[in-house]
Formats: structure tokens, sequence, C-alpha cells
């Protein structure tokens, strides 16, 4: 029985753990997007949008922060008592103080202000946000009770997961934080107890979890029940904990009061129950004379948060129900041979048909080949539920295909080990997508309308890139990151880079006609392709891990993304993809420049379409950009005219020679330096 304590305690706290790893991969995830735009306030906006609706859809979350640390501003996203989401905007005001916001419907069409505080103090100074420039790497933070606002009228207790926001030199900048709420926890420990079967019912126990605050003060995180006037009328009222939550040596449960008595022995004896990474069983005796018998263990040994999750029940009535389990167990053990003898003999063949089927289907799942079965037509309920459970598991992994890469998945199921991290130098080609001016185009739609639109468009582009052996990689808000020949090698995986690029671009027509229609804005989309040798493969820490690429290679697919702004182009090949795509893809010359975050120059190259899509007027407008692009290097900058101006008379849009006939009319009038080679530097990110 102490075996099957043991694991009732080990199942609630994975139960709490699993809560827990759900906000610590949201949080990290919500970083990466805001680290990628500290400094962009138009795709910032963006992604607030998308935590905002995030957070209204799970009811686990209690609220999101944003912290810059350089001005001191705050973005903190809670929900009401009602569930709707509110936002408080903490801004430096010219006078060294700060100005508190409250926002109902926040960057939408209906946006109000509910609320104002003019005098709020210089968030830098909160002991949160000083804790974690101190640290400066991701964790948890002890719980901590945040007083109302007088919108709202709630104050808040909860325990965040914070992950820092640092510049290049790895200097604190701000940083990302989500909340677990209180009352979600407590309302887990609840369900738990009102399972049947578990040892709070059968024995009288009762699950907790239990926070260290100083030394000698124990406070109690989670109870299966709330903490109103009502039930504990003994309530500690106005304190540290808002009336909320309890010390453990003073709860009004007496199991819990004899725990805090439980931990003062251990402490006396040397023994930190805070900071052991197994599952401990120990009896204490309360003040009525009753022995309990406690199991628990460390949530995160040596780390944030101080918690422990265990159980307690009664020892009389665990010994009892053990005495009479065992009497069941063993009848029940020696009926079922008397009775399964026969049986067995004479169903044999029945249940071992589909277990042989369902062999070979988990043989198939082992090798990637994940397909759903037709339903088991047993009459076992046992052979029924484990056909059950395997088709769970099927959706399971189908599901898990969604976040990661499925070639990736079928590789780490084909070589049935568990992911560890790698990386391998290799060739790829890399591809990135954004649209353009999304950001302001978001901020006159509702977030259900923006979501769908977003994950519309992101399945167009995904379904094509997968269809030319593309793995994607990541989705960046509105953008797209993805790359050929990893983790599986992929011949011409420039020319299938290309192929999806002008495929996307293609689609996007369709999916533009299809808004207007709907009455939703017209998109345009950007893309940068590029070529060369990057580190890729599983990247990150022993629990999370990223298959992904990293290298220069990703940097200027990523920067070329970026000038297509300048030239109004809309996919921009660097020449390494370039030199492997000759005759396949038709293309044209557009500058050579200089990429920010690159010294030296590259020639950058339109595409324009398939090589089987050849026109006359095509050809000609190639032939024209090659000649005109020649002189503008050899600086006879009015011939150049002269070809990009022939170029207008066959498409008088043409947006690459509008934008070398003014270029090359500015260098007229102020001719380049004696050293220029022709090299143009970008900004663009």
């Amino acid at each position: 029985m102490q075996s099957m304590l043991k694991m009732n305690a080990d199942s609630i706290k994975e139960k709490v753990e699993f809560m827990m790893n759900g906000v610590e991969v949201d949080a990290k995830m919500y970083a990466s997007l805001f680290q990628k735009t500290f400094n962009d306030e138009d795709k910032k906006k963006g992604l607030v949008l998308f935590v905002m609706e995030n957070l209204k859809s799970n009811k686990d979350y209690d609220g999101f922060a944003y912290f810059d640390f350089k001005t001191g501003m705050v973005l903190r996203i809670i929900k009401d008592k009602d569930q709707n989401v509110i936002v408080i905007e903490i801004k430096p005001k010219e006078n060294g103080l700060f100005t508190t916001s409250v926002y109902k419907e926040f960057l939408t069409a209906k946006q109000e202000e509910v609320d104002k505080d003019p005098n709020q103090i210089d968030p830098r100074t909160i002991s949160f946000f000083l804790e974690m420039k101190e640290i400066n790497k991701a964790s948890w933070v002890n719980s901590r009770y945040i007083k109302s606002i007088n919108y709202l009228k709630k104050s808040s207790l909860l325990v965040s997961y914070a992950v820092p926001l640092n510049d290049s030199q790895g200097e604190f900048m701000g940083l990302v934080s989500l909340d677990l709420g209180i009352i979600q926890l407590e309302e887990l420990l609840g369900e738990i107890t009102n399972e049947k079967s578990n040892f709070s019912e059968l024995y009288e126990g009762v699950p907790f979890v239990i926070e260290k605050h100083n030394d000698d003060e124990l406070l109690v995180i989670g109870y299966p029940h709330k903490h109103d006037k009502e039930e504990f009328p003994l309530a500690l009222g106005e304190n540290d904990y808002s009336g909320y939550l309890f010390l453990a040596d003073q709860h009004p449960d007496l199991r819990i009061q004899t725990f805090a008595k439980l931990f003062q022995t251990q402490k006396m004896a040397g023994y930190d129950i805070f900071n052991h990474e197994f599952t401990t069983l120990e009896a204490c005796e309360d003040t009525n004379g009753t022995t309990w018998v406690y199991s628990w263990s460390d949530i995160k040994p040596g780390e944030k948060p101080d918690w422990v999750v265990g159980v307690c029940v009664k020892r009389t009535a665990m010994m009892a129900g053990g005495v009479a389990l065992g009497q069941i167990i063993f009848m029940s053990l020696l009926v079922m041979i008397i009775i399964m003898i026969p049986i067995g003999i004479k169903n044999g063949k029945s249940i071992g048909e589909p277990l042989e089927k369902m062999a070979a289907d988990v043989v198939n799942i082992g090798i990637g080949d994940i397909s759903y079965s037709v339903s088991s037509n047993s009459r076992y309920r046992e052979i029924i539920e484990l056909a059950e459970g395997i088709e769970k598991m099927k959706s399971g992994l189908l599901s898990f295909r969604k976040y990661i890469p499925y070639k990736v998945v079928n590789k780490v199921l084909a070589s049935r080990k568990t992911a560890e991290p790698f990386a391998e130098k290799k060739e790829l080609t890399i591809f990135f997508s954004d649209l353009e001016n999304f950001t302001t185009i978001s901020e006159s739609l509702e977030p259900d309308k923006l979501v769908k639109l977003i994950g519309d468009h992101l399945a167009m582009c995904t379904n094509i890139i997968q269809s030319l052996d593309g793995t994607v990689d990541k989705y960046i808000g509105d953008s797209v990151m993805a790359f050929w020949n990893a983790p599986e090698d992929c011949e011409n995986h420039q020319l299938k880079a290309c192929q999806a690029a002008l495929a996307c671009q293609e689609q996007m027509v369709l999916f533009n006609q299809r808004n207007k229609a709907e009455g939703l804005p017209q998109l345009k989309m950007r893309i940068g392709i590029s070529t060369g040798t990057v580190f890729v493969g599983n990247i990150g820490s022993d629990d999370r891990l990223n298959y992904t690429a990293v290298g220069d290679t990703v940097n200027l697919a990523s920067r070329l993304e970026g000038t297509n702004k300048i030239y109004k182009t809309s996919i921009l090949i660097s020449d390494k993809t370039l030199a492997e795509i000759r005759g396949k893809i038709l293309t044209r010359p557009v500058d050579k420049v200089a990429v920010k975050g690159k010294a030296n120059a590259i020639l950058i190259h339109e595409v324009l379409a398939l090589g089987q899509d050849e026109t006359h007027e095509l050809r000609r407008i190639i032939n024209l950009t090659v000649l005109g692009f020649e002189h503008y290097l050899a600086q006879r900058f009015q011939q150049a005219i002269d070809c990009y101006q022939q170029i207008l008379d066959i498409n008088k849009e043409d947006h690459l020679a509008l934008f070398y006939i003014e270029r090359c009319k500015e260098y007229l009038q102020f001719p380049p330096p004696s050293d220029w080679d022709g090299s143009y530097i970008s900004n663009s990110k």
C-alpha cells in the first residue's frame, strides 16, 4: 500500500507538472517572437493580438506580461471575472513618472480606455523585474499577490514563468512572463479529489501543493476547495495573500497543519523537503492523536518555484484498506483463472486475430506509417479498449506532426531512440516569407477573423512547401521559415524552393480573390531564398528541442525577404541559389547588395517565372534588364536609363525599371565616388 500511495503522489505531481509545462512552452514561444520584434512596433502589435486570443482560449492561464527594461514600459494582459481579456499598459511620462491605462478590446476598432492612474511608480523598481534582471534566465517565480485596479475590482494571486529578453551581447532588455492562475491549480486538485477510487476518497486524505516563502513559512498554494468565508470562517483576512491563501500551520484543515508540523520535524533533523529528487513517505500524528501518512516530492529540486506536491491518508484506513484490497485481489484472481481456462481455449483465435492486426499497426507506427484503422468488431472489452487506445495514440502523433515537421517525427519514430540535441553541417536552401504591412491591416480586423486569415494563409504556404519536399521549420506570426535538403536529402533543392515560391505567389492571387469576396483585405507576400552551408538538427536544451537550421545562410534568406521592400519585388534569391537553377527558372539581376549583417556585397536576383512559361515579352524584359544592369555597374547611367525605359514600353508598371530610372537620374546629377563598385548597403531586416 505504501508503494501505491507513492504512485498516487507521483500521479498528482505529473498532472501539476503537465499544467506547468504548458506554461513554460508557450512562454518561451512568446519570448522568441517578442525577441525578434523588440524594435518593430508594428509586428509587436500583431503578436499582442495573437497572445490575447491564446490567453482567452486557455483556461489554465491567468495573465501575460511584456516588460521593456530600457523604457520601463509594461504591457500586462489579464482576464476579468467574466474571462474577458483586459490590457493594462504602463508608460513613462515626461516628468519621470509613469501612467497606467486600462483597455477593453485592445488594438481593435472597439478599443476603449476604462481606467487610468497617472501616478504609477517606475516598474523597473518592482521586485519581480529586479529579480529577473539579476538571474537573467528563464525561471519560475514564486506566487505573488497583485493588488486590484479600480476597474476590475479583482486582486490576482498567481505564479509566473518568466523568460528574459537579451540583446546580442546577452544584456537584459526586458522579459516576457506567463501566469498560471492559483485558482486553476486549485480546480485541478478539486478534480483529482472528485475522481472515483482515489486515495482522497477511500482513505480520508487530501492532495496539496505547498510553497516555501521563507525558511519557516509554508504557503498552501493548492488545496481542493475554495477558500471562502462560508467554508473557512477562520481565514486570515487582510494579509499579503489577500485572504485567499493560508499558511500551512494556520490552515483550517488539520491534515495540512500536521504537515507543517512534519516539515519542522524534518527541518530540525537536517532534511530539506524542498530539495529532494525522490518521493518521500513519512507519518505524523495530529493534535487529536490521529496518525496521517504523507507522500510528497519536490516539483523542481533546487529551482523555482519552491513547491512540494503530495497527498496524505489516514494510516488506520490505509492498513484496513490494504488487507481488504489484498483479499479482493486474491479471490478475483482465483475466480478469473477458473473461468478463463475454458474460455481462453475456446476463444483464443477470436482474440489472437485482432491482436495480430494491432501488433502490425503498432509496427507501422514505429516506422512513421500512421493511418486510421477500421474499428475493432471484437466482443471483448479489453480488445476494444486496446484498439481505441492505439487510435488515440495515432491521433496524438498526427497532432504532434502539426507542431513539428512530420519528416522529423517519422525519423525519430523509426530510430527507436529519444530525440537528443545534435547538429550537422549541410547545404540547405532556406525560404523566408512575410506579409507586407500585415500589422497595420490586422488592426482593422476582429481577433477571430485575424486568426482565421493568418491560419488560411499559413496552411496554403505549408501545403505547397511540403508538396515540393520542403520542411516547414516554424511560423513567426504571419511569416514562414522553411528549408530543403533536411532532415532527408532532396535533389534539386534550389529548384524546388523557387518552384514553391512561385506557386505561393500564384495561389496568393486566388487567396486574395476569396478574401475580397468575403470583405477581407488584400495581402501581398514577400519571399527570400538563399542556399549555403548551415548547421541543422535538434537545437535547444535536453528537455526542449527545436529541429531547425542556423547560420549565415538562414540570416541571408531573412534579409532577402526584407530587401524586397526596397525594390518592390516579390521573390529575391541569392547568387548561389541562381547557380543551380539557370535555364529552369526565369530570373533577372536586381542589384549588388550588402545586406544587413554582411560586409561583402552579393548579386541578388528576382524570380519571375518557371522556364516553361517563358514568353517573347518576358524574354525581352530579362535581356533588357541584364543589359541595363551592366550599363549601371559600368556607370553608363544614361544607357541604363534607355534600357529600363524600353522595359516600361513593354510593361509600364515594371517596379524594377521604375526604381533604376530614378536611381540612375540621381547618379547623373550626383555621381558616385571614384571607388564605387556598384554595391548598395541595405539595412532591411
